[in-house]
């Protein structure tokens, strides 16, 4: 007899940024012995392609996301060039359903350059995506600014809407932000949030391992579990958060993903 399936829940997934000094392989290794369910794949080279043997990395811990280049975008020919070739390697790889992308800056030398990303109104069309694919914009950093100004947020929930994309809620970003991480999630329609890149942050400091800065991420993790939320969570670390020692590191991930899953959980009423 077949086993029932599995409760629809959020899946788990481990930034290959957190070891990106490892080859790809080994991150891959040492992601699928510590149970997570797939990696997201940072763009940060163009060597990057279909051509490049990546399925048999997928085939080790199943690439499910992509995070498309965020610099350096002249070695792919410019921003729009970088987002399509991130959208034509997604499209390649079996088990890739989404990409993250960061949204071009407001200086006026990246609008001047980035004005199709202005003028875009359907991403997923403009890069050639395959239906399966879905994109979301990133929060970043964002200053105080005035009081009267309109809330970042909003500004950028809009701009996913006009752009038919998702949002990819980055918790330490929102927390070096000086906002409220419980607030700026609550704020969030559940059909729009398709990734959550999770860790720590304490001052200015981003990336750190949860526990180790201020962020109330047991209760952010409760409360996604709380709204049914089934997408992405993906855990996103600077590399020396971690032990130097390959056994070390298993052993860490595995625990940061048994609480998360833990978190996760909704308790039964």
């Amino acid at each position: 007899m077949s086993e029932p399936p599995a409760a629809p829940g959020p899946t788990i997934l481990l930034s290959a940024g957190c070891l990106f000094h490892l080859p790809l392989k080994r991150i891959a290794q040492i992601g699928r012995d510590a149970g997570f369910a797939g990696m997201e794949l940072i763009m940060n080279s163009p060597k990057l392609t279909p051509e490049a043997g990546l399925e048999r990395i997928s085939e080790v811990l199943p690439i499910r996301s992509l995070h498309a280049p965020f610099r350096d975008w002249a070695a792919w020919g410019g921003h729009l060039a970088s987002w399509k070739a991130t959208t034509a390697l997604a499209n390649f790889l079996p088990h890739a359903d989404h990409i993250t992308m960061h949204p071009p800056g407001s200086r006026l030398a990246n609008m001047i350059q980035n004005r199709w990303f202005e003028k875009a109104c359907d991403l997923p069309l403009l890069l050639d995506a395959k239906g399966r694919i879905r994109f979301s914009l990133e929060n970043m950093p964002w200053a105080e600014g005035s009081p009267f100004a309109r809330d970042p947020l909003e500004r950028l929930l809009e701009q996913c809407r006009d752009k038919n994309v998702g949002l990819t809620f980055d918790v330490c970003h929102m927390g070096v932000s000086g906002r409220n991480v419980l607030d700026s999630i609550a704020k969030v329609p559940l059909e729009m949030l398709y990734n959550v890149h999770y860790s720590d942050a304490r001052g200015f400091t981003e990336h750190l391992a949860p526990g180790k800065g201020c962020l109330p991420l047991a209760e952010f993790l409760r409360h996604l579990g709380g709204r049914g939320y089934s997408r992405y969570v993906t855990l996103e670390l600077e590399p020396a958060a971690f032990p130097d020692d390959i056994d070390g590191t298993v052993a860490m991930l595995d625990a940061l993903r048994r609480d998360m899953e833990r978190q996760l959980t909704p308790d039964p009423e």
